[in-house]
């Protein structure tokens, strides 16, 4: 399906999408500032490294556990009134988080479960945004949206180790919490003035009975159904490469906090580049061959570490791996919006999101292990090796033709 024939309208003239990528850019501003205080403030609450990562882990659950049923739930309702809803819930969490460690004397039995809230809220309002841009937009723009709405994600990554120094300053971390509700408040105004076709009423068959027809759609669109396999092995090579390159530079690079930063501002300016580059790219090639081609490439830059030595190449492969591999990215989420009507796919979004993370805390969780036994490069190679054949599968399949 080419959705990019014809020369389109700039997506910057729609009124519809500038009122959802300016909602989403405070939401994203929002997250970013709550994602990187949140383990700074666990952290000086405790001096303890493992609640750190107990943290980290308790934000990962929403996704595998809940994530199904919200696209169940999204596909119900109106979808403006549930990503409110979803800001409104986004917005008592902080306050419940700020309020806790200004008053509590042990506020990590209130930290804990506001972490799982909060991205089990900031996930129903992403899927419901999705299928939100699926009815405000016409079909031929919706790469172009992804796209844009992606740069977003770039663009906090950049400027997250300018945020992190700016909150490492402040002698009371968590009073950002109440800059984070003031953004969330931005965003559900602007969403307010969204005008959205009230969807036709539908009588709803039961949860599971939904997820099962979920499912079922799924799988017999063959194309997204192999996209989706995929996903899961470039998805956990990706993470893997990502932890295991800032141990790399901690442990043999010796880098500094500071140096590590500027990997991470790399990977947002190469994911800026990507997301205004790859509809322009899909309309020279295609999307199915554009996805084949950024998994391949990106599986090359996990090896720049190995080839080349110093911190300017692992620099280089993170700008890399995150340009190359938003473009794959954008081609995924762009073929999920293009085949699926909007009434399926709230559930379409939560089976894919729940099955694209399924297998990385396996991979994150041997990873370490891999590199004790084996060594760094081996695993930086095994990464390659595992992309790059599944690159190779696609290509030998019918994905190669989507236009």
């Amino acid at each position: 399906m080419n959705t990019l024939a014809q020369p389109q309208q700039s997506i910057w003239t729609s009124e519809r999408f500038l009122i959802l990528f300016s909602s989403a850019f405070f939401v994203a501003f929002g997250t970013k500032i709550y994602d990187l205080a949140l383990p700074l403030l666990v952290y000086e609450l405790t001096q303890s490294s493992e609640m750190m990562g107990w943290m980290r882990a308790v934000e990962f659950l929403p996704n595998l556990l809940l994530a199904l049923f919200i696209g169940v739930w999204v596909d119900r309702f109106d979808k403006k009134r549930w990503s409110q809803a979803m800001l409104l819930g986004q917005m008592l969490v902080v306050l419940c988080s700020y309020s806790a460690v200004q008053w509590l004397a042990d506020p990590l039995v209130v930290l804990f479960p506001c972490a799982f809230l909060m991205m089990a809220f900031n996930y129903g309002y992403h899927n419901a945004r999705m299928t939100m841009m699926k009815s405000a937009l016409p079909q031929a723009q919706q790469n172009t949206a992804t796209a844009r709405m992606s740069s977003l994600y770039s663009f906090m990554e950049t400027v997250g180790p300018v945020l992190s120094g700016a909150l490492l300053l402040l002698s009371a971390i968590h009073n950002v919490f109440l800059g984070v509700a003031l953004l969330l408040l931005l965003a559900y105004w602007q969403l307010s003035r969204l005008e959205l076709q009230p969807a036709a009423q539908q009588t709803h068959a039961p949860v599971f009975q939904a997820l099962k027809e979920g499912w079922h759609i799924l799988y017999t669109n063959r194309n997204m159904w192999y996209i989706t396999l995929a996903v899961m092995v470039i998805n956990t090579t990706g993470a893997v490469f990502w932890i295991q390159a800032i141990y790399y530079a901690k442990a043999s690079l010796a880098m500094t906090a500071l140096e590590v930063s500027w990997l991470v501002a790399a990977s947002g300016i190469g994911g800026l580049l990507g997301s205004f580059t790859a509809d322009k790219v899909r309309r020279h090639i295609g999307l199915g061959q554009l996805l084949i081609l950024s998994i391949a490439l990106e599986s090359v830059g996990f090896v720049m570490p190995v080839l080349f030595d110093g911190q300017w190449a692992l620099v280089l492969a993170f700008f890399w791996v995150s340009a190359v591999g938003l473009y794959s990215s954008i081609c995924i989420w762009s073929y999920r919006q293009e085949a699926f009507d909007a009434q399926h796919l709230g559930r379409v979004t939560g089976i894919t999101g729940s099955l694209f993370k399924l297998l990385m805390p396996v991979g994150l969780a041997s990873s370490g292990y891999l590199v004790s036994g084996l060594g760094i490069e081996a695993v930086f190679g095994l990464c390659f090796g595992a992309q790059l054949l599944v690159a190779l599968v696609l290509a030998m399949g019918r994905v190669r033709t989507i236009a």
